[in-house]
């Protein structure tokens, strides 16, 4: 029994040794991690081949995975020689985490195809952070800003600055904190600003000439004291038919919205709709709170096709604040 395990051994290790020495081909290398890459540069790593055959190796072809790459390479691959693949990728169409690959084809049929794989960072020349937008959210007469970090990822300094520092809706300043390199921009909401969505964006210049002015997005949310959010309700696209059939779509159709106050507790005391065929119910079910949650719901016996433009009206005990109209809209078919 023993001579046998050991034969059987021995004629696995041949079969393996015997394995190896029939695929020859070897990548001591198959991926490469290029790390931190400027957005817009065109990168290039060389991988080897090695053919340890007897045998010329012809590749055929390179097969890429993501637009903007290449590969160059010599078809023929001498016995017991090296061959070079050199992947290129231009970049200036991705941002952030990239991931490539690269399928080599062979023309002989005992060679099976082999993948190379690119990753890497693409940062923009200049990095906004933590988001490339500001959003600014207060209530009315509230003391609140919003940072970004700008980051010049760039081998040369770069200066910025602000072209235009105010809105309409709010105001900002840029401040150095590494010359060249880092900046920082506070943008405030300015306590008149009156309750409201607005929409707005602020530039910055730079000294470097290959770069344009950025443009930053300013989303500026004003609330009042007392306030529904979001704002709107939209049911999209929805079908009475599954409605009535599949009673789990009513619940997966249900939109939700908060009604909300500052501080304080109040109470709402009344809720109706112009709409046929809404349900509507709050959470708590009665009392007071600082926080009241809306579930929205179609009936399905009760809600007609055609198209949803209408409101739910909200009285609630606040003086200031004694209703509140939210929008419903969608589509019924």
């Amino acid at each position: 029994m023993i001579r046998i395990l050991i034969f059987l051994a021995l004629l696995c290790s041949y079969a393996v040794a015997q394995s190896a020495d029939s695929a020859g081909v070897i990548f001591p290398e198959a991926a490469y991690d290029l790390g931190p890459v400027t957005q817009g540069s065109k990168i290039a790593h060389t991988f080897t081949v090695k053919n340890s055959t007897a045998t010329p190796l012809t590749i055929r072809s390179v097969e890429l995975s993501m637009p903007g790459m290449h590969a160059r390479f010599a078809s023929a691959v001498p016995p017991n020689a090296e061959g070079r693949i050199t992947l290129e990728w231009d970049t200036s169409h991705i941002s952030g985490e990239m991931a490539g690959g690269a399928t080599v084809l062979f023309a002989e049929n005992s060679q099976p195809p082999a993948t190379l794989q690119l990753k890497g960072v693409a940062r923009p020349p200049l990095e906004i952070l933590p988001l490339p937008a500001v959003f600014l959210s207060a209530f009315r007469g509230e003391d609140n800003e919003s940072r970004l970090r700008i980051v010049n990822n760039q081998a040369d300094p770069t200066a910025i600055s602000l072209s235009a520092a105010v809105g309409k809706h709010f105001s900002a300043s840029l401040t150095t904190i590494e010359p060249g390199r880092v900046y920082e921009l506070v943008a405030k909401v300015p306590v008149a600003v009156l309750p409201g969505r607005y929409d707005e964006e602020l530039s910055l210049s730079t000294d470097n000439p290959k770069l344009s002015s950025v443009n930053i997005p300013v989303h500026v949310f004003v609330k009042p004291d007392l306030y529904a959010n979001p704002e709107a309700i939209d049911f999209g696209r929805v079908s009475v038919g599954e409605l009535q059939k599949n009673l789990g779509s009513r619940e997966l159709s249900t939109q939700t919205f908060l009604v909300k106050t500052r501080k304080g507790e109040f109470e709402i005391t009344k809720v109706r709709s112009d709409l046929e065929g809404l349900e509507v119910r709050k959470d708590p079910p009665r009392g007071k709170s600082s926080t009241y949650r809306i579930d929205v719901s179609l009936l399905p016996q009760k809600v007609q096709a055609g198209k949803l433009d209408g409101f739910i009206e909200i009285e609630t005990s606040d003086r200031d604040f004694p209703v509140i109209k939210v929008p419903v809209t969608g589509m019924v078919f």
